[in-house]
């Protein structure tokens, strides 16, 4: 079994995430004949214009400005178009832009007494009382000044459809795209954050634990790309979905132990730990599907170790712990829940730290995926595909913290350069990204993935008898310089 050393480093050493540009919807409603839809620019913005040309253009302070308002490709509202998906400039590009371009009149609102109510003017009236959803919001058609007016809650969506058309009109400068997912359609960006991420922050003095550091043999170099699915195939599991239940911690806990089981008894261990017994049983500082601390969640998984998956399957929910933890003798054999079947235990080492990019590196091909914090923004929900960088859209925008598994990595060309980018299981579901996963930006902090990574050993008996000693001859770890002996 390892024995490592922690100390504690006063000096906080966070890069902060590409922040992101605040995106704010203007969402214009109008009504013909009682019923209702939201006036949007479809239009597109053609290649040889859009851009730099507009963005240098600016907006125009009055609809009589001559350059703002020149006809381009037959239309004077082009650059107000454009203004209008891209925000490059305000939130319209001509201060009469809805009514010009769009026929769309407002009324000035009175104040409101609830500031996130917002008034949506309509013509010629809507019913009053009626109800209806914009996107993650309510409406109701009151009357304001004996007109009928649409009220709506002015909650921040997690489906931000002015984000969204911005980063795929840019999707090949920023190297990735964007989706409209329907499961996050309709709800609002703080249920997002609460319940679809799930990793409490560690405490700053869990952040400042000296980690190891792998110090490699002369000559040895790493491959431009490894993937441990090409390695092992079908015994890395797939992509879980948490469902609305923030138990990224639980999940990505859980798979890095399987795969590392998986790992080091090369394919003899194969089974698929619970994640649902971490979410429901270690409840140490825990919040169960409102998130939890990775330190605690090793701890324990080291104490009293996993039961299969098989045993006591994922469900997406916390309930009461249904596993009992009187172990048979030394056994670690355990009952599974309303099954008369029984589960083995499976326990790891204590957990530690992981430094620089060489060293997530050199740590997956060696003893298998790691588990990384990073932080997340409203545009990462609806990744598509490609190398994931954050787009500075969003700036401004809360952010909520999340833990995914590192399986490999590789390296492409975008536009005449190499990009490197991390391969990283996420835990929304095989619909979600990269069938599971998503590619992010490598040896660059990215989102914070490259502050917090951990990863702790199977506790296998004499594991170094069977794990490949092929690559722990490259290199050795040290801490503080002092070096650690692994054999």
């Amino acid at each position: 079994m390892w024995m490592f050393l922690f100390e504690h480093n006063m000096k906080a050493g966070h890069q902060n995430c590409n922040q992101m540009t605040v995106i704010a919807v203007a969402a214009m409603v109008v009504t013909l004949s009682c019923s209702l839809k939201i006036v949007a620019a479809d239009e597109r913005i053609a290649d040889d214009l859009a851009g730099d040309y507009c963005a240098n253009v600016g907006c125009c302070g009055e609809r009589q400005d001559d350059v703002c308002s020149a006809p381009i490709l037959g239309t004077r509202c082009y650059c107000d178009d454009f203004c209008y998906l891209n925000r490059t400039g305000s939130d319209d590009c001509c201060p009469d832009f809805m009514s010009v371009c769009k026929g769309v009149e407002s009324l000035p609102p009175e104040p409101l007494k609830n500031p996130k109510l917002q008034y949506y003017t309509e013509k010629p009236n809507c019913n009053l009382g009626e109800v209806m959803n914009i996107n993650c919001n309510e409406c109701r058609c009151q009357k304001i000044n004996d007109t009928p007016t649409l009220i709506c809650n002015h909650s921040e969506c997690l489906i931000d459809p002015s984000l969204l058309d911005a980063i795929r009109t840019q999707s090949r400068q920023f190297g990735w795209s964007a989706k409209n997912y329907s499961v996050f359609w309709g709800v609002t960006y703080d249920n997002g954050l609460k319940w679809r991420l799930g990793t409490l922050q560690p405490p700053e003095k869990i952040l400042q634990v000296v980690p190891l550091k792998a110090v490699f043999h002369q000559d040895y170099q790493l491959p431009s790309s490894f993937d441990l699915r090409k390695v092992f195939g079908d015994k890395i599991t797939d992509p879980i979905d948490q469902g609305w239940c923030g138990a990224s911690w639980a999940i990505s806990t859980a798979q890095v132990t399987t795969d590392r089981f998986v790992i080091m008894t090369k394919g003899l261990m194969r089974d698929a730990l619970s994640p649902k017994h971490l979410l429901s049983c270690n409840n140490d500082l825990q919040r169960g599907c409102q998130g939890g601390h990775l330190t605690s969640a090793w701890n324990w998984v080291m104490t009293f170790g996993l039961v299969t998956e098989e045993c006591y399957p994922w469900d997406g929910r916390a309930t009461d712990c249904a596993v009992s933890n009187q172990r048979s003798n030394n056994n670690l054999i355990v009952t599974c829940p309303r099954s008369a079947k029984t589960s083995p235990l499976r326990r790891v080492g204590l957990m530690y730290r992981v430094a620089t990019e060489e060293g997530i590196m050199y740590e997956i091909m060696n003893w298998g995926s790691v588990q990384a914090m990073m932080k997340v923004s409203k545009e990462f929900f609806m990744y598509e595909s490609g190398v994931y960088k954050c787009s500075k859209l969003d700036l401004g925008s809360k952010t909520g913290y999340h833990t995914v598994r590192i399986v490999g990595w590789g390296e492409e060309q975008q536009n005449g350069r190499t990009v490197k980018y991390w391969i990283v299981s996420n835990s929304w579901g095989l619909w979600w990204g990269e069938s599971g996963y998503f590619r992010i930006l490598k040896g660059t902090n990215e989102c914070q993935i490259e502050d917090f990574v951990v990863a702790a050993m199977p506790d296998i008996d004499n594991f170094c008898n069977i794990s490949d000693q092929s690559f722990r001859e490259n290199a050795s770890y040290t801490l503080n310089g002092t070096k650690i002996d692994i054999s």
